[in-house]
């Protein structure tokens, strides 16, 4: 072999965003003038070069070259230790290529960001607060999540829990806020609370929220029964003041000039009703007999319902989170597919939360089998969160399909300038089985 490579440093610690070098010393050992072409291969090719890139050394010359690392501070290059190689091919007799290793090893940063959603709630016994945590650095976040009310007014759902977010990905936890005591009636009253993110490495943070908190009883409730009792009285007033002695006025007019006539009516009437009564008898055995029959048709189509088919069961086997993520050029679209292939489940979607870290311009859509779900324009939001009271039905083979149009690469403070755009939808809900009841079994007579 003609060829002599080394390395000065096997080994190398860099932080993410920094530069580092190593020398690389070639020396030709052949007979005749010979070009190398040197470059690295492996892992760290695309933030590595050679500088230069080729040398000629004539037999018994040797050179040095500068090996480069410039490893980015992105997500994208997990902290970890990276291994390399450096090739040195000769041009004349490329047979005689050597490849000298080394190790690299990218120490890790922390970068992160946290929102609460939303900032103020509202309500009578209390509201659902959704905290959502960027991990923008190079290694696992461990977040632990704690409550603190300074008035000691509200009860904080869970107290505390804790949170794993991998690199370059979005976490989301829910927090319930409680009031205490119940303000029953009268004006309402408004909480102050933090949620405190306290990460296992890395600084931690303090998100502010306020809770309004309602009366169980609306102001309007006294209002309304007031106006209800003076109805009332008002009528009765009518009733007593103006019609009940004008009804009796007439009823007394009426009935003085016909007293004999109704006497002759009674008599009458009481005969008739004699007869009524002996006829009202037989109605009354035939009305028994066509209960008992109408009991008996109704058994009977009770049994034949049964025995043609039972009712169907519900039951809820499991939960859903599923993240899509969607990645695209400049005035560019992309999109990701997701396939529900449970052949006998459907899937309930509850919560639907829209991401768009970067601050990016253009357009999201979600689509169900092609019908639009949620369309929105994506200068418009950062973190978007919907809940449905009625859950989005997904049925077996249903693909839910996410569409990012790119218009303008966002540039959040403090960045490099990125390349493309990059949103996400996170899913979640549950999925249940709907399983028919097995039918009677059918009675074979003789």
């Amino acid at each position: 072999m003609s060829i002599i490579a080394t390395l000065d440093t096997a080994a190398l610690s860099l932080e993410a965003g920094s530069e580092a070098s190593v020398p690389l010393h070639v020396r030709n050992d052949g007979e005749i003038v010979e070009e190398y072409v040197l470059a690295v291969v492996g892992p760290c090719a695309s933030w590595s070069e050679v500088v230069p890139g080729r040398v000629s050394l004539y037999p018994g010359q040797d050179a040095t070259a500068s090996v480069e690392f410039r490893p980015p501070r992105s997500a994208t290059v997990p902290a970890g230790e990276f291994s390399y190689g450096v090739q040195v091919l000769p041009t004349e007799h490329p047979e005689d290529a050597v490849v000298h290793e080394g190790a690299i090893i990218i120490l890790p940063f922390y970068e992160t960001t946290a929102e609460l959603m939303p900032r103020m709630s509202r309500g009578r016994f209390g509201a659902l607060h959704r905290l959502a945590i960027d991990n923008r650095g190079n290694a696992p976040l461990t977040v632990t999540l704690t409550g603190d009310d300074p008035g000691e007014m509200l009860d904080m759902i869970p107290p505390e829990q804790m949170l794993t977010v991998e690199p370059g990905t979005a976490g989301f936890a829910r927090v319930r806020v409680r009031p205490v005591r119940k303000i029953w009636r009268g004006m309402s009253a408004t909480h102050t609370f933090a949620v405190k993110g306290t990460p296992a490495d890395g600084s931690s943070f303090v998100l502010d929220g306020t809770h309004l908190q309602e009366p169980v009883l609306p102001s309007w409730i006294a209002k309304a029964a007031l106006a209800l009792m003076l109805l009332a009285l008002g009528m009765a007033a009518l009733w007593y003041l103006i019609f009940k002695p004008a009804v009796e006025a007439a009823a007394k007019g009426a009935v003085s000039g016909t007293v004999e006539q109704a006497n002759q009516s009674a008599s009458q009437a009481a005969s008739k009703a004699t007869e009524a009564s002996a006829g009202a008898a037989d109605a009354g055995v035939a009305a028994q007999s066509a209960q008992k029959a109408a009991t008996s048709a109704a058994t009977s189509a009770a049994k034949a319902e049964k025995a043609a088919g039972g009712s169907s069961e519900t039951e809820i086997v499991g939960s859903i989170a599923k993240r899509l993520e969607v990645e695209a050029a400049a005035k560019a679209s992309s999109s990701t597919p997701f396939v529900f292939e449970n052949p006998k489940g459907i899937l309930n979607l509850t919560d639907i939360v829209l991401n768009n870290p970067q601050g990016d311009f253009g357009r999201i859509k979600l689509e169900l089998d092609g019908v639009p779900l949620l369309d929105m324009a994506l200068e418009n939001f950062r973190d978007l969160d919907y809940h449905f009271l009625t859950p989005l039905r997904v049925t077996a083979g249903q693909s839910l399909n996410l569409t990012m149009s790119c218009n303008r690469v966002g540039a959040p403070p403090d960045q490099p300038a990125l390349s493309q755009c990059k949103s996400a939808a996170f899913l979640s809900g549950t999925i249940t089985i709907v399983t028919p009841s097995s039918p009677a079994p059918t009675n074979k007579g003789s």
